[in-house]
Formats: C-alpha cells, structure tokens, sequence
C-alpha cells in the first residue's frame, strides 16, 4: 500500500485516477480525505461497495503508475537539461572563438581598428543629434514672438 508521503507528492494524479475509475466519488470527498489514504479507501468503500482490499490494489497500481510517470519526467527534465548545457557550452565556445579573432584582428591592424571606431561613432553621433535636432521645436526668434 502506498504511503501518505508518497501518495501526497502525487495527490493529482491520483486523485484523477480515482475520480476515472469510481465516477460515484466527489471532488469534495477528494478534498476532505487529501493526503489522508484510509479515509479515501473509506470514502470509496462507502461510496462504492468494494472490499477494502480491492480499493487498495487499484490505489497501489495508480501510486505505480504515478510513480513511473514521476521518473519519466524526471528523465526528461534530467535530458533536457543536458540539453541545454550542451548548447550553452557550444554558444560560449563560438563567442570565446570569436573574441579571440578580434583581439587578433586588432593587435595586426591597430590603426585601421582605431579609425573605423572613431568613423562608425562619429556617424553614430550625427545621425542621433541629426534625430533629436529634427524633433526638437524650432525657437521663435524676437521678432516672430513680437508679432504674436
């Protein structure tokens, strides 16, 4: 028979098998028997009519079946995982390959380096005071606010 502590890891799951096979049990007999094994064998025998012993055969396979799909799961997560590491080892490796072919591109070509950054932020610079300017709202001169 299961355990309280394993069924309670699993109370969903269990509960929706119980529901599927004993359709004459409520959700609030789920609920006032929760975590708690005998008053759910009580419940459904009550409910049910069926030897306590078959309750608890059926309650075993769904802890069983719970069970397994906790470790298929955790399988999933656990590769999933690897996964991830495995792509996130992959991107790092790209960038570190990438960095060093800059830092070598800059120690061979300092110069041409140095001026394509002072070009690209000197554009940079005129294009964003080129936008602000535009957006701005011209001033009035003395005479146009006189004549207002």
């Amino acid at each position: 028979m299961a355990t309280k502590q394993e069924m309670s890891g699993n109370w969903k799951q269990f509960a929706g098998k119980v529901k599927e096979k004993y359709g004459q049990v409520t959700d609030d007999d789920l609920s006032r028997a929760e975590g708690n094994i005998d008053q759910l064998v009580g419940v459904v025998q009550e409910k049910t009519g069926q030897t306590r012993e078959q309750i608890e055969a059926f309650f075993e396979e769904c802890s069983e079946a719970c069970g397994s799909m906790m470790d298929r799961a955790s399988e999933y997560a656990s590769a999933a995982g690897d996964t991830l590491k495995e792509g996130y080892d992959a991107v790092s490796e790209q960038a570190r390959r990438g960095y060093n072919a800059s830092v070598k591109t800059l120690s061979r070509h300092p110069l041409e380096s140095v001026g394509t950054a002072f070009g690209v932020g000197l554009l940079a610079g005129l294009l964003i005071g080129v936008a602000m300017g535009a957006q701005r709202e011209r001033e009035l001169s003395w005479r146009e606010r006189w004549m207002r």
